[in-house]
């Protein structure tokens, strides 16, 4: 280990050292850049991104954006694409490393490192911009307790030496943030999708992930048109209880079809009792002579 190496990982040891319990898991490249307290929606903080700031654009490139269901609908209806059409032209599949669930990302230009609805003057589909970009500089941070009904949630601020944003004056409380952007929401119609992933990663390896199981959660999340076909065109709807009122919410509504596959796969992969099995018929024994 040289010098600049030693002095790297003591900076990095003596930050990890200061950040709140749940942060000190987090990787080392994520971890330098947090501002190492935890935020609440009362946290004040200073931030305003503008066209005539020198790191304008500067975040939205090389990175890694991972797109929630709600985050797909959004953009799918802003270009006027299929689920699959979207998926072959703007995604790209990734697994996440804790749960081993597939979700997909934001596939950037390969020669700029860009996102593809980035342009000089900003955002391209900004109204419809994924929550991830909604939130920027705040983190989310959702943590899953085994003997509780709820999700525990606190924020971050994130601060990458590039941006300049961190320098206005303007000031915001995280909830008029997340107001103010429409993060709030965003995270109403991903809390279904949100809630899966985070009960997946503390089942650790007492829940398997299959490879059949794994395709079924990427299509149910990324493609309600296709999960659309496999329940009215498989046996899904004999083997399901589903309430005739729900069947035809779901026949043509995709967010609704989304908050259905969440109940679904809830039920597949922790046994939760969103979703009941129709009992099997009983068969009558023949009478005896």
């Amino acid at each position: 280990m040289n010098e600049h190496q030693d002095h790297d990982y003591i900076a990095d040891r003596d930050q990890a050292l200061h950040l709140e319990p749940e942060m000190r898991t987090m990787p080392r490249e994520v971890r330098n850049v947090l501002h190492p307290v935890q935020m609440n929606d009362q946290s004040r903080f200073c931030f305003r991104c503008h066209p005539e700031i020198a790191c304008f654009n500067a975040c939205c490139a090389h990175i890694e954006i991972i797109l929630t269901p709600y985050d797909m609908l959004r953009l799918r209806k802003r270009l006027n694409l299929t689920a699959d059409e979207f998926l072959y032209q703007y995604a790209t599949p990734y697994t996440l490393t804790k749960g081993q669930l597939p979700v997909p990302l934001i596939r950037m230009d390969p020669e700029t490192g860009k996102c593809p609805f980035n342009t000089p003057q900003g955002c391209s589909v900004y109204s419809d911009r994924p929550v991830a970009c909604r939130y920027y500089p705040i983190g989310l941070a959702l943590m899953h307790k085994e003997q509780t009904t709820h999700n525990e949630t606190f924020y971050y601020l994130v601060k990458e030496s590039y941006c300049q944003g961190h320098q206005e004056t303007q000031e915001w409380s995280v909830e008029e943030w997340r107001t103010d952007q429409g993060s709030d929401g965003y995270d109403l119609h991903n809390a279904g999708w949100m809630d899966l992933i985070l009960k997946r990663r503390s089942a650790g390896d007492e829940v398997n992930t299959s490879i059949k199981l794994s395709e079924f959660f990427y299509m149910a999340c990324t493609n309600p048109e296709e999960f659309r076909r496999f329940v009215f065109e498989s046996t899904f709807l004999q083997r399901f209880d589903i309430p005739e009122e729900t069947i035809e919410q779901i026949r043509n509504d995709d967010e609704a079809m989304l908050e259905f596959a969440f109940d679904w796969l809830k039920s597949i992969l922790f046994g939760d009792k969103k979703m009941a099995v129709k009992p099997k018929p009983q068969t009558t024994p023949p009478d005896t002579p």
